[in-house]
């Protein structure tokens, strides 16, 4: 699948309120590590869903 035809196609992540707040820009700075994760659970999710051609899309 090339990028073209991904850029229409949606995932799924699941986050917790904090770490969908510190995407947003909201700042903890007792715990950066909240911002990291979620970034962590998104790449995988797109490398899962885009990168391995098993898995179809939703």
């Amino acid at each position: 699948m090339d990028m073209q035809q991904a850029q229409g196609k949606k995932i799924s992540v699941e986050l917790t309120v904090n770490e969908a707040l510190a995407l947003t820009g909201v700042r903890f700075p007792q715990n950066h590590q909240l911002e990291v994760d979620a970034m962590q659970k998104i790449k995988k999710s797109l490398d899962e869903q885009l990168l391995d051609p098993r898995r179809s899309f939703q």
